[in-house]
């Protein structure tokens, strides 16, 4: 037969608090020894966080320069590709052009064209990349496509292109698109914003932004010389054989030479990546600093917070051991 005195119950309510209490140190050290770092850190810090709270404010500044490193560094990488690619693209197109002008027959001609138009459409979506939702070549409208699509673009080229029938008219249209104000380039082609899009702030001193818009005259030049091959053998347009080949091998010469411009280009992204390289490295050296410090201001004696948690552990089992016992205790026991 087991029954509880008065006695009993205010021993078991003890046991009880006891019990949490070391429960909750426990828990406590087991944070202390996994992390290294003091669990109460008002108590290791006898209360003053001046320290603390400035170290805690500048990594958290660190943290978000981060952030915006990392953003600064896709978006402009992605441009300095979208760089490269178009020299490539430009460059072997000029080249099959120059060849195919030279070819006597009409096939090598046609396949011309028509390479002409896959660049042309690979340029156009190359300016329209975006990252993460943000379109890189609109200008401060990165909400929106910097181009209306490839479709629209020719379309719009062959209307203003329609009924001319030589190279000098041609040119001129070409050049009244894309480079007069109010022209098709400013109403229909390009979409994005006359303004610089927002810069990226890497750290308190240094904030960068690329300056390059679908507008800028580079791309301009190059997409109306890739669409003036692309159009050349248009069978709507009617041109006649002569002023096909002469306007594919006038693309050519122009895709050849404004290869420097597109270099130039590449050139000056180059230098932003260098300055995203370099501030995110010193941005990195000066978290790990302070990280490093904090870490020394909270940080515990390993030894001594595990020799806690095993008396701690000790001191458990052992109150669970005399629980045990007392929940035992018979009649014959108790009067003995």
């Amino acid at each position: 037969m087991n029954f509880a005195t008065l006695g009993d119950l205010s021993q078991t309510f003890l046991f009880k608090s006891r019990n949490a209490e070391l429960r909750a140190q426990m828990q406590q050290l087991q944070t202390e020894v996994t992390t290294g770092l003091a669990s109460n850190t008002r108590e290791h810090l006898n209360g003053s966080y001046a320290q603390l709270t400035d170290i805690e404010r500048n990594i958290s500044v660190l943290t978000g320069y981060r952030t915006v490193g990392n953003e600064a560094r896709i978006a402009i990488d992605t441009m300095q590709a979208t760089l490269t690619g178009m020299q490539s693209r430009t460059s072997d197109l000029a080249a099959n052009l120059h060849l195919a002008t030279q070819a006597a027959g009409q096939t090598s001609l046609e396949l011309a064209t028509q390479d002409a138009e896959t660049v042309f459409r690979s340029v156009v979506s190359a300016l329209n990349a975006s990252v993460a939702g943000r379109a890189l070549f609109s200008g401060v409208a990165s909400d929106s496509a910097a181009l209306a699509n490839a479709d629209a673009l020719l379309n719009s080229l062959r209307t203003a292109i329609s009924g001319e029938t030589t190279l000098t008219g041609v040119d001129a249209q070409l050049y009244s698109w894309f480079n007069m104000p109010g022209g098709g380039f400013e109403t229909i082609g390009y979409q994005g914003s006359l303004d610089e899009g927002n810069p990226f702030k890497l750290a308190d001193d240094v904030q960068i932004s690329v300056a390059l818009k679908a507008d800028k005259q580079e791309f301009r030049d190059v997409l109306k010389s890739v669409a003036k091959a692309a159009l050349a053998m248009d069978p709507s347009l009617g041109f006649a054989p002569d002023l096909s080949r002469t306007l594919l091998a006038t693309a050519a010469g122009e895709l050849t030479t404004m290869q420097s411009g597109l270099v130039d280009l590449a050139a000056g992204v180059g230098l932003a990546q260098e300055l995203v390289e370099d501030t995110t490295a010193r941005n990195e050296a000066a978290l790990s600093s302070l990280q490093i410090a904090r870490n020394e201001l909270l940080g515990v004696d390993g030894y001594e917070a595990a020799s806690k948690l095993e008396a701690a552990q000790s001191q458990v089992e052992l109150m669970y051991a005399v629980t045990v016992r007392a929940s035992r205790l018979t009649l014959l026991d108790f009067m003995r």
